[in-house]
């Protein structure tokens, strides 16, 4: 069986990695608190996975209508959360959840997980609490070694990952600026440049937008342009796996 990546939008990465079926960061539902989604809908099966990865606390990376879905889907998964939000998974049916903080390392479901820093605040809703974490991961299965980053700005040891198959790298938002504690598209190829992947998935763009129409706005798609530009000009374009949603690829 091939590996494969799926980009749901957003943050949501399905990994099938030597058999094994990683997800991380699910968001599966068409509204996140005052954000719509502008793509097709993800694909029920996406729910069905061996691993589940959340990187941090935010409402649209730790989705509590997703996680429950998919516990319900996959009630032999294990969940690997940032310290001090384990509390917020207890009444979603997890039996098997791991709270971790940067640099520990553990097997689970079937691979080797490293974690890594993230800058990027973990806590939830408008009151950030310090005792959220936020993290990022690197997934070592068969060989193969993917950096799945949920949500960060630039940080030194991007350059010890271990040069990554593949690399998940967050590139916008959910607006036209960032605050801090993210990566836009020109920082994004920066990032790729010091992670040195094989291949590298853009992620965290194109994909929510506040109001209610349906509409996509245009400037949800001029993210992905300007990172492919600023890979080029650092003569990383042959390293884009550019994904429209929904759609697996193999790497």
């Amino acid at each position: 069986m091939r590996d494969e990546v799926t980009w749901a939008g957003h943050a949501t990465v399905a990994l099938r990695i030597g058999g094994v079926r990683v997800l991380a960061d699910p968001l599966l539902t068409e509204r996140v608190v005052h954000l719509r989604r502008r793509t097709p809908s993800p694909d029920p099966a996406l729910a069905a996975a061996d691993l589940v990865l959340v990187s941090h606390a935010h409402h649209d990376h730790l989705d509590r209508r997703s996680l429950r879905r998919v516990a319900a889907a996959s009630p032999h998964a294990e969940i690997v959360t940032p310290f001090g939000t384990a509390r917020l998974l207890r009444d979603l049916g997890w039996r098997a959840v791991h709270e971790v903080a940067p640099g520990e390392a553990l097997d689970v479901a079937g691979v080797r997980l490293r974690v890594t820093e993230a800058r990027h605040r973990g806590g939830r809703g408008r009151r950030e609490d310090p005792g959220m974490g936020a993290v990022g991961y690197v997934v070592e299965r068969a060989g193969r070694r993917v950096y799945l980053a949920g949500d960060t700005d630039l940080f030194d040891a991007m350059a010890d990952l271990g040069n990554p198959d593949l690399a998940a790298v967050p590139i916008a938002g959910w607006w036209r600026t960032l605050g801090p504690g993210h990566l836009d598209a020109e920082r994004a190829a920066e990032a790729v440049a010091r992670i040195d992947p094989g291949r590298v998935l853009p992620i965290h763009w194109g994909t929510l937008a506040p109001g209610v129409s349906r509409r996509r706005p245009a400037w949800l798609d001029q993210p992905v342009a300007d990172f492919a530009a600023a890979l080029g000009r650092r003569g990383l374009q042959g390293r884009l796996l550019r994904l429209e949603p929904g759609r697996p690829a193999a790497w």
